[in-house]
């Protein structure tokens, strides 16, 4: 059986550069990803029908180029809305979910929300083995769960530690 859904992403850079958000664009809409908006500090996008989570593994990788970190990366579970002959669109709950995420996210993390990390799981999609449960603050003050994605070294030497 294959597993589909929907995956909002938001990239948010510590500071305005145009180019770095240029470059995560070209990359998701390559990806089959639709970039619902962005500036020179932040992109929105979403992959519908999602059948992997390459969006994920991608965001992860691209948050750690940078010496030091400059990208941070949050993302969530989607709705699909629309009506018949309409093009689809994307509910505003998990666009600002993600974009909640990626403002609390430190330099060089991904953040991904509780729901779209427990869907990931289910599915033993990558990076589901790296997802660590935390409590995070968002901007607004609010606390929420999510889990961050742990760095493939990094996990690597959790896992051989635990032996």
């Amino acid at each position: 059986m294959s597993t589909y859904f929907h995956i909002v992403g938001c990239v948010v850079a510590a500071q305005p550069d145009a180019a770095a958000i240029d470059q995560c664009i070209d990359w998701v809409q390559r990806q089959g990803a639709e970039v619902l908006a962005h500036n020179d500090r932040e992109a929105v996008f979403v992959k519908f029908d999602a059948s992997d989570a390459q969006l994920i593994v991608f965001g992860c990788r691209t948050a750690l180029l940078r010496s030091p970190p400059l990208l941070r990366f949050g993302f969530a579970s989607g709705v699909k809305e629309g009506s018949r002959g309409q093009a689809p669109r994307m509910g505003e709950r998990g666009i600002a979910q993600a974009c909640d995420l990626a403002g609390a996210a430190q330099p060089g993390q991904a953040l991904v929300s509780s729901q779209l990390g427990s869907l990931l799981q289910v599915a033993k999609f990558e990076p589901a083995e790296r997802l660590r449960s935390q409590q995070v603050q968002l901007l607004d003050g609010r606390k929420a769960s999510a889990y961050a994605v742990e760095s493939p070294r990094r996990a690597a030497a959790g896992d051989g530690a635990s032996e």
